[in-house]
């Protein structure tokens, strides 16, 4: 499970760094139980954005939401363009007859 450790070196100083104490160090924090979901999520539509989006987990599928493209016949993608620029779907060739992208799964 990765948590983006960060890794750094500190260069020690005669004026900037404390002696060691004798006493033993308080033990680490515990993570927060509270936290975000953290297992498969489904995307949900976010207007905001323009586009599907997942809470933090350990996948995102998109659904249902991409299938289709732009408003080509019998397969009108819902919340169109679904993207965050202003890349628009084409609307030439037949659905699911022609190439297209349905579905996308990220998992971490």
């Amino acid at each position: 499970d990765d948590h983006d450790d960060l890794i750094f070196t500190v260069k020690e100083s005669i004026n900037l760094t404390p002696s060691p104490t004798p006493a033993p160090t308080l033990p680490p924090t515990p993570m927060p139980t509270n936290k975000a979901p953290s297992g498969p999520q489904t995307a949900s539509y976010d207007g905001a954005l323009g586009a599907p989006k997942c809470s933090v987990g350990s996948s995102c599928d998109s659904g249902a939401l991409l299938n289709g493209r732009g408003s080509i016949t019998n397969g009108v993608e819902l919340n169109q363009p679904n993207t965050l620029n202003s890349c628009t779907d084409g609307n030439s060739g037949s659905f699911h007859n022609d190439e297209s992208i349905d579905k996308i799964v990220v998992s971490r």
